[in-house]
C-alpha cells in the first residue's frame, strides 16, 4: 500500500468541505449568480440534491473494493477501459490542482497588482508540495485545525454584513425569470460537487468505510449551507443584475463593511479564507494525482514524485490561460460539463457497472 495513513470519517468529510466551499466562493457564486440571479439560493439547494447521485454512487464503489482507491479500481477491475479512464482522473486531477494554484495567483494579484503571477504561484506550490509530502493524516489533520477557524471568519463576516443597506426583496420574485435559470445554475452546483470524486482517492484510508455514504451527505448539506449566505448576501447588498457582474461577489461584500472609525477594511479576512481554503484544496487535488500516479507506476511511494507533479503543476498553472477573461472562460464554459461528467456520470456508469457484474456472478453460483 503506497499511503499508510489513516484519518476519520470527520476527516474526511471535513476535506470536502473545505475543498469544495472554497472553490464555491471563487467561481461557482460568479457562474450561478449569472445564470440564476436573485434565484441562486434555489440552484444551491436543487443542486445539491442532484449531486447525491455522484456522492452515493462513489461511495458505494469504494465500499464495493474496500482497500482500493478510485484509479487502483479501475485499474484492476475495470480492464482496458478502466485504465483509460483512470489515466483521464489523473489528467482531471492535474486540471483542478493548476486552476486551484491560478485562482490563488489571480486572487492575490487584487490587492498586489505589481508582483508577479510566478511569484504566487512558487509560493503556494512550496507549500502544498510539503503537505503532500508529510502525507494523508497531516493534510487532514491540518485541515481539522483549520476549517473551525474558517467557519469562525465565515460567521464573523456574515455578521458584519447584516446592515441596513442589505435589501432581501431583492430575492423576489422566486422563479421571477422562470425555471430554466434554475435549472441552470442547479447543473452548475451539481458540478461544483462533482469534485468531491478526488475523495475516491482518500475513502480508501477511512476508519469506518460502512458509513461513507453518511459521510457524503453530512459534507453535501454543510456545505450547501455553507453557500447559501455567500449566494444571498451579495445579491440583497447590490441586486441581482450588478451581483452577477463582479468578478468575486463575495469580496465586493467583504469590502463594504465598516465597523466603527478604525476597523474598515475586511478584505484580509476573505484573502485570509481564500488562503487556507485553497491551500487545503489544492493539496487534496495535488495527493490524489502523485498517489494515482505512483499506483499506476507501482512505485511503493509516491513521495518522490511530489517534487516533479509540483513543477509540472506550477508551469500548468502560469500557462493554463493568458488572462483572467480566459480562465473565466473556461470556468463559464467547461468546467461544469468536465465536472458532471467526472465526478457524477462517470462514478454512476462505473457502479452500475461493477453491480451488473455482481449480480451475474450471484446468478452464475446459484445455477
Amino acid at each position: 500500500m503506497v499511503e499508510k495513513g489513516r484519518i476519520s470519517n470527520i476527516q474526511a468529510a471535513m476535506l470536502a468541505i473545505t475543498a469544495l466551499t472554497i472553490i464555491g466562493h471563487l467561481i461557482l457564486l460568479t457562474l450561478v449568480l449569472d445564470q440564476s440571479r436573485q434565484d441562486g439560493w434555489l440552484a444551491g439547494i436543487f443542486g445539491s440534491l442532484l449531486s447525491l447521485i455522484g456522492i452515493i454512487a462513489l461511495s458505494k464503489l469504494s465500499q464495493r473494493f474496500p482497500g482500493l482507491t478510485l484509479i487502483e479500481i479501475l485499474f484492476q477491475h475495470y480492464s482496458w477501459i478502466g485504465k483509460i479512464i483512470g489515466i483521464v482522473y489523473l489528467i482531471y486531477f492535474y486540471i483542478m490542482a493548476v486552476l486551484g494554484v491560478r485562482l490563488f495567483g489571480e486572487a492575490y494579484k487584487i490587492i498586489m497588482s505589481e508582483t508577479p503571477l510566478w511569484a504566487f504561484v512558487a509560493i503556494i506550490l512550496l507549500l502544498t508540495a510539503f503537505i503532500v509530502y508529510l502525507g494523508l493524516e497531516t493534510l487532514a489533520r491540518l485541515n481539522q485545525i483549520m476549517l473551525p477557524v474558517l467557519v469562525i471568519i465565515a460567521i464573523t463576516v456574515v455578521l458584519l454584513t447584516f446592515s441596513n443597506d442589505k435589501d432581501y426583496a431583492n430575492l423576489l420574485p422566486i422563479m421571477g425569470n422562470g425555471v430554466i435559470p434554475v435549472a441552470k445554475g442547479s447543473l452548475s452546483v451539481m458540478g461544483w460537487f462533482g469534485e468531491f470524486v478526488v475523495l475516491g482517492m482518500v475513502l480508501p484510508y477511512v476508519q469506518r468505510p460502512e458509513k461513507l455514504v453518511k459521510t457524503g451527505f453530512y459534507a453535501a448539506a454543510i456545505t450547501l449551507l455553507f453557500f447559501i449566505g455567500p449566494i444571498t448576501g451579495p445579491v440583497a447588498l447590490f441586486g441581482p443584475a450588478e451581483a452577477a457582474k463582479m468578478s468575486f461577489p463575495t469580496f465586493s461584500e467583504v469590502r463594504y463593511i465598516e465597523a466603527g472609525e478604525v476597523l474598515n477594511r475586511f478584505d484580509s479576512i476573505a484573502i485570509l479564507f481564500w488562503t487556507v481554503g485553497l491551500m487545503i484544496r489544492i493539496s487534496l487535488f495535488f495527493y490524489g494525482l502523485s498517489l494515482g500516479t505512483a499506483q499506476i507506476l507501482r512505485i511503493s511511494t509516491y513521495q518522490p514524485l511530489v517534487v516533479p507533479m509540483g513543477w509540472l503543476i506550477g508551469v500548468g498553472a502560469i500557462l493554463f490561460s493568458k488572462n483572467f477573461t480566459e480562465l473565466t472562460e473556461f470556468l463559464f464554459k467547461t468546467y461544469v460539463p468536465l465536472n458532471i461528467l467526472m465526478g457524477v456520470v462517470l462514478p454512476l456508469l462505473f457502479f452500475l457497472w461493477a453491480m451488473v457484474i455482481r449480480r451475474k456472478k450471484i446468478l452464475v453460483n446459484v445455477s
